[in-house]
């Protein structure tokens, strides 16, 4: 599992109190989903900045080594980091990426990660975005 490096009190002292109207506007479901709570948005999307490596690290790693268990554990964590900010189907992707890890499925586990990889890793530039 991933270890935080920082607290949220941290991470929060680290952050603009206000969105820039144009960024907000890229994860304005997301921010419907928090009530509207721009610093909860800025909080969660630096968590998620600092979270997705190692996850995705770590699914690689696993999948590569043919660890399915592993991988799917890791898969799942980041699926959870994803979901508030989920506008392009990225959790869904990661959803089925776990099933196919569950029927150890090799064909589909390495098309889906793939995408599910790259989604990821362009909703955190999003999200470091945002933070900037």
């Amino acid at each position: 599992m991933v270890q935080k490096h920082t607290s949220a009190a941290d991470r929060r002292s680290q952050v603009p109190a206000q969105l820039n109207p144009c960024k907000a506007s890229v994860f304005a479901e997301a921010l419907g989903r928090l009530g509207g709570d721009e610093e909860l948005l800025r909080e969660l999307a630096a968590i998620l900045v600092d979270d997705v490596p190692p996850l995705v690290q770590g699914v690689q790693s696993a999948i590569q080594a043919g660890d399915f268990g592993e991988a799917h554990r890791d898969a799942h964590a980041l699926k959870g980091l994803v979901v508030t900010f989920d506008e392009r189907g990225c959790g869904l992707m990661i959803s089925e990426l776990m099933t196919a890890l569950k029927e150890n499925n090799s064909q589909e586990i390495h098309r889906l990660s793939h995408s599910c990889i790259e989604a990821v890793e362009n909703l955190r530039l999003n999200c470091k975005r945002l933070l900037d």
